[in-house]
């Protein structure tokens, strides 16, 4: 008798060990691959044990961002990641699902890679393991400012584009022929209508038609203690002024310093308009990964100064190299206006003007607090 017990629970372990993970699958999928700060999604797990043999448990363990607030959980740290832990008991030819409910507590790009399933025989005498693929991924984009706290600071910024592009005529744009004025240049006399009408008359040029305003991301920090809250809001302005802009008519680009988490390449979008564009725009900025190095902005400005693009810089950072580089933008001609984020207790180096404002970032104790102010 103790010999065939013995010899069942040899038999039993041999047949978990080469079988168990035979047709056992297990998918993550989140409910949608792009989503806002703020909003509520869910994860789905769906486990399936298409064989004759049952599995008395299987444990599925997965990295995830905390990040990603997932409802009921508490008393973790907001900087770290955190494991998942499920268990489910299968029996055969079945599949199970399960939802897991959470909230988007701040932009990026989460991605669950691989996870692992451990499971044993009936007796529980041996720990089996078994480490499965996985592609699930979710762009979270950064939450738009809602406009009437922005409308004051960017009506500033449009009004200087408008006045721009009215006093900047556009030699290329002809509209028409006029009688001379003593006001008109010398160059803008047309010759051939004088001949004709036996009278100086002159080109008429439409303003420049389709004005530019480039959006300077600079998320260069000054040590490595700085503030991702800092950031996370002038990304957040960012967005907000690419559809702010975009929707008064302006064609929008974005440049930053800060890489992607995809292609580990720094944001370098060229001005457009519509809907697309700010599409893109969005997925840029959500995927910025602040964990990565960033290279120093002053330079990488000088290169793309054009007189007759507008730039809106967005920096915490406001180094002395930073303060020339704008300056040299402003000395071009160029509308360029520095929005500073800021904590209430930072202390900055820019004196604040005309051209250069402090925007006061109100950081967020837990993600929990996020949801109740961003979500109501």
């Amino acid at each position: 008798m103790v010999i065939t017990v013995v010899f069942l629970i040899w038999l039993q372990g041999l047949i978990y060990r080469k079988r168990w993970k035979r047709n056992l699958e297990m998918k993550l999928s989140f409910s949608a691959v792009e989503a806002f700060e703020g909003d509520r999604l869910y994860l789905t797990e769906e486990l399936t044990n298409a064989k004759l043999l049952p599995l008395p448990w299987v444990a599925a363990k997965f990295q995830i961002s905390r990040n990603l607030y997932f409802i009921g959980q508490r008393n973790f740290k907001i900087s770290d990641d955190y494991y998942q832990n499920d268990i489910f008991s299968i029996n055969m030819y079945q599949k199970i699902t399960r939802r897991l409910d959470f909230i988007c507590g701040r932009r990026g790009y989460y991605q669950i890679k691989s996870m692992n399933l451990a499971s044993s025989n009936i007796f529980i005498t041996e720990k089996l393991v078994k480490q499965i693929p996985c592609n699930a991924a979710l762009t979270v984009f950064p939450k738009r400012i809602p406009f009437e706290e922005l409308d004051i600071l960017f009506r500033q910024v449009y009004g200087e584009i408008v006045v721009q592009r009215f006093t900047n005529p556009d030699p290329f744009a002809f509209k028409g022929i006029r009688e001379y004025q003593p006001q008109d240049d010398f160059r803008s006399i047309n010759f051939k209508a004088t001949a004709k009408t036996n009278q100086l008359m002159v080109n008429i040029n439409s303003s420049t038609a389709s004005q530019e305003l480039v959006i300077l991301l600079n998320l260069q920090p000054y040590s490595a203690w700085s503030r991702e809250d800092v950031f996370e809001e002038g990304i957040r302005l960012a967005a907000s002024a690419a559809e702010y802009f975009i929707r008064k008519g302006l064609a929008v680009g974005v440049y930053s310093n800060g890489l992607d988490a995809v292609t580990h390449n720094q944001i370098r979008l060229k001005p457009g308009s519509g809907d697309g564009h700010f599409y893109s725009i969005l997925q840029n900025l959500g995927r910025i990964d602040l964990s990565q190095q960033t290279e120093p902005f002053s330079g990488q400005i000088e290169k793309l100064i054009h007189p007759e693009t507008a730039y809106l810089l967005i920096s915490s950072y406001d180094g002395e190299r930073l303060q020339k580089a704008f300056e040299r933008l402003r000395s071009m001609g160029t509308v360029a206006r520095w929005i500073l984020p800021a904590l209430p207790e930072d202390e900055v180096q820019v004196e604040e003007s005309q051209y250069i404002q402090r925007w006061e970032v109100k950081p967020y104790d837990t993600w929990a607090d996020f949801y109740q102010k961003n979500t109501g």
